[in-house]
Order: C-alpha cells, then sequence, then structure tokens
C-alpha cells in the first residue's frame, strides 16, 4: 500500500509490534423466539482476532457465520457478552463507533432528499475528526465510479450507487480504519472498488477490513483472508498483493488457491 500523508499517525503511538486491533476470547448471544420462552443463539462463540496497520483484512463466511457481529462488537455498535477488544493497545469499553473507525453498513441510509455533494460533505459529530480537505468531492465521486451524480439525490439513486456513495463518503473522513460490513455483496465490479478503495491517498497506516459472504469478491484485494463459521474463526490465508516495485512472499499457496480453499469452506 502507497500513502503519502506526512503527518503522524495514530499508530506510531504504540509499539509496531502491538496490532492496531486485537480481539479476545469475544463471545455474543442474542434472543430469538417467544418472549415467553426465549432461546439463545450463540453468534460469536471466543473469538480472537489480530489486525495489524495497513492491513486490508477480508472476512469471509456464509450467512449467520458470525462475520457482521463481530465486526459490529470491534466497532462499538455492539457489546460482547465477555471476551475483550483492544484498539491500539488500549481496552475499547464499546458505547459507540470508535473515533478513529468509519463503519460502513451492508444497506446505507441517507435522507432521500440529500445530493450526493449533500452526503460527501456532512462532518462527523462535534469532537471528532473532521472532513478533510484533501479530496475534493468531485474526485471522491469520481473514484466510486459517481462522477457527473454530485447534484442527483439519494432518492435517485440505485442501490448499488448507494453502496458507492457511502463507501466514498467513508473515504473522505480520511479514518484510521475502514470497516464495510457487506458492503460489497451484490455489487457488481465489487473487487474493483477493493482496489480503488487501496489506491485512494489515505494517510498512513491506514487499515481496511472487509467483510463478504463471497471469497472471490475481497481475496484478490486482500492481504489477509480470514474464514469464519458458526461463531468461530476457522481458518486464514496470507494472500500474495504486488504493489510494482514490492511484492510480499505469499504465505500459505497462491491467491488462486487460497480461495478455492475458501470456497470448499463456506459454500
Amino acid at each position: 500500500m502507497r500513502f503519502s500523508d506526512a503527518s503522524k499517525p495514530v499508530c506510531q503511538r504504540y509499539s509496531p509490534r502491538m496490532p492496531t486491533l486485537s480481539i479476545r476470547s469475544v463471545r455474543k448471544s442474542f434472543l430469538f423466539g417467544h418472549r415467553q420462552a426465549p432461546q439463545r443463539r450463540e453468534a460469536l462463540r471466543g473469538v480472537d482476532l489480530d489486525v495489524e496497520r495497513g492491513e486490508i483484512v477480508a472476512i469471509v463466511g456464509g450467512k449467520g457465520c458470525g462475520k457482521s457481529t463481530l465486526l459490529l462488537c470491534a466497532a462499538g455498535l455492539l457489546r460482547p457478552d465477555s471476551g475483550s477488544i483492544y484498539w491500539y493497545g488500549k481496552r475499547f469499553a464499546g458505547g459507540g463507533c470508535h473515533p478513529d473507525l468509519i463503519y460502513v453498513p451492508p444497506v446505507p441510509t441517507y435522507y432521500p432528499f440529500l445530493t450526493v455533494r449533500d452526503v460527501l460533505s456532512q462532518h462527523r459529530p462535534s469532537g471528532t475528526k473532521r472532513i478533510t480537505s484533501r479530496h475534493t468531492y468531485e474526485e471522491l465521486a469520481h473514484s466510486v465510479s459517481l462522477a457527473g451524480k454530485l447534484a442527483t439525490t439519494v432518492i435517485e439513486l440505485e442501490p448499488s450507487e448507494l453502496k458507492l456513495l457511502a463507501i466514498a463518503r467513508a473515504i473522505a473522513e480520511d479514518p484510521e480504519i475502514i470497516v464495510l460490513d457487506g458492503t460489497l455483496d451484490t455489487l457488481e465490479g465489487a473487487s474493483t472498488v477493493v482496489r480503488q478503495l487501496i489506491e485512494a491517498d489515505h494517510r498512513q497506516c491506514s487499515t481496511l477490513i472487509v467483510a463478504s459472504r463471497d471469497p472471490h469478491v475481497v481475496a484478490s484485494a486482500a492481504t489477509r483472508v480470514v474464514v469464519m463459521d458458526a461463531g468461530r474463526v476457522e481458518a486464514a490465508f496470507i494472500v500474495e498483493r504486488n504493489d510494482g516495485a514490492s511484492a510480499r512472499k505469499i504465505a500459505f499457496g497462491d491467491v488462486g488457491g487460497a480461495v478455492r480453499q475458501i470456497a470448499e469452506r463456506v459454500h
């Protein structure tokens, strides 16, 4: 990954050996059924996961495997029943989205009367980092194939275009971490979107976490692929990436082989 911002990133404030995100023994369950006799279903069953700075981590698995629950807990939008979540080495209690993180949901929603430009120009709540001026709205729209639609209202956009708008909105904030929770599922050309996101001019040490049901959508752009099943991490693959002048050695098979193994487990 290539980044050009010279400002001191958050990730330099702690030991380089310390992961950006550490998830330890996280469990989460939900009640379902009739309220007179509710049943409890475990969504996460003691998950452990580390995410290093600058990684592009793809979390893949079928419906109900725990991907979204894990990301919501990590982001601070759900509280786990037990276990611990650490951001930059500090335990994170949740109760709201982590200030250095932008979470993009599977189905983004905006007021229908807003235009694309309105959405891109929105600021985060008071007390958090405001939108930067390093990206023009035209550049942001172009980066996700929405060029020429800055004056288009949200209600006029296709569902796929709403997802692209949400991704552009995330880029606009220049966060340390972007989490795409199923946002790329059913999105045509999703792998291209991931590559464009990676190539966007983010701050140094930006981290991308992408959850998807389809390993083929994200594996080609990820540095690591994590497979979940029944609330657990079942396997992980380090994937080769070639950034032109630099290339990382692959640790477990080639990209195609990794994707085939994942697909066999997930489907």
